[in-house]
């Protein structure tokens, strides 16, 4: 049985458990030198840090092993990742900053904010995607007067149907990409298929536990997608293969 839950850690120590966190997602294993390549800090400082994240009950290290996160770790890991991409969907979505620039603030913000003020911008960065206006035209500051917005209201309504209907599939265990609404933000939990598409599609960067942003759909169910900062279409053939969560 694993320890309680750890006090508060600091900026330093959230940036290793994050890179652990996404080493794991990336390659199955996080070691010493991997960790310490990502952070650019020396293998003395990463041991230092591992035996701290131990001590605190995040992870399990030996070091003779790979570092494993615990269930502790993964689920202050994962705060610690929903925080970033909430600020980076903040500062790329809403204020139009470039995707490194705001990847190198969000890194610097993530640690000054309480989880109150995460869950208030969660909530307006929604506001903003889910808005019944022409976001486009908005965000080019091209925006102008509509007196009727019966248009808009409905495109909203069905917006909110798709994302209501999406978050009770991924409850119910089932949902695909193919039910993912433009504007979310999904994780990839597994990919269905034939051996040469799983290898296709992680050479494309949509392995197990990386985090996507569905950017578009088509009228035949094909989408394009962020995945850290690269854009990949996915055809509707490919889409129901490739199963999510919502986050």
């Amino acid at each position: 049985m694993e320890s309680a839950p750890p006090l508060d850690l600091t900026s330093a120590m959230e940036d290793y458990l994050e890179a652990i966190y996404h080493l794991e997602q990336e390659r199955r294993i996080a070691r010493v030198r991997d960790i310490a390549k990502r952070l650019n800090v020396k293998m003395s400082s990463v041991s230092a840090a591992l035996k701290i994240l131990a001590s605190r009950g995040l992870i399990r290290y030996d070091p003779h092993q790979f570092i494993t996160l615990t269930d502790i770790g993964i689920t202050k890991a994962e705060e610690i990742v929903r925080k970033h991409e909430v600020l980076k969907r903040f500062l790329v979505r809403v204020l139009q900053v470039g995707e490194n620039v705001a990847e190198d603030n969000a890194c610097r913000i993530e640690h000054h904010l309480d989880p109150e003020v995460i869950e208030k911008l969660t909530r307006f960065v929604e506001f903003i995607e889910m808005c019944p206006v022409d976001q486009t035209r908005w965000h080019e500051n091209r925006a102008d007067t509509c007196d009727d917005c019966t248009p808009c209201l409905e495109k909203a309504q069905r917006r909110l149907t798709d994302r209501q209907r999406a978050q009770q599939a991924a409850i119910q265990g089932g949902m695909t990409l193919a039910e993912a609404v433009p504007g979310s933000q999904v994780m990839i939990e597994s990919v269905k298929g034939t051996a040469k598409f799983r290898k296709n599609i992680a050479l494309q960067g949509l392995d197990t536990g990386v985090i996507v942003e569905v950017e578009e759909k088509n009228d035949s169910g094909g989408l394009r997608i962020n995945t850290k900062g690269y854009h990949v279409s996915i055809s509707g053939d490919d889409a129901p293969k490739i199963c999510i969560k919502p986050i």
